[in-house]
């Protein structure tokens, strides 16, 4: 097994067992918490919607099917 496999699985493993047994946390939450949550979900929404506008044509191309003139020009290919 390669050295970087191993470390890998151990990264892995130790994350693993960090998210199953967390230590004891004594934080706050401040109230403007909750506003900045919803301030980054509402621009993740704004950047996913402007990344579809820019690549519309492409994922318009992907999905439609595709002409029997460009078919067959694949097939030569």
């Amino acid at each position: 097994m390669s050295m970087k496999k191993t470390f890998f699985k151990l990264i892995f493993v130790l994350c693993l067992v960090f998210f199953l047994f967390p230590p004891r946390v004594y934080a706050y939450l401040d109230p403007g918490t909750g506003g900045y949550l919803i301030q980054v979900i509402v621009a993740s929404i704004a950047g996913l919607g402007y990344l579809v506008k820019l690549n519309w044509k492409k994922i318009k191309s992907f999905f439609s099917p595709k002409d029997k003139k460009e078919a067959e020009n694949e097939n030569k290919d």
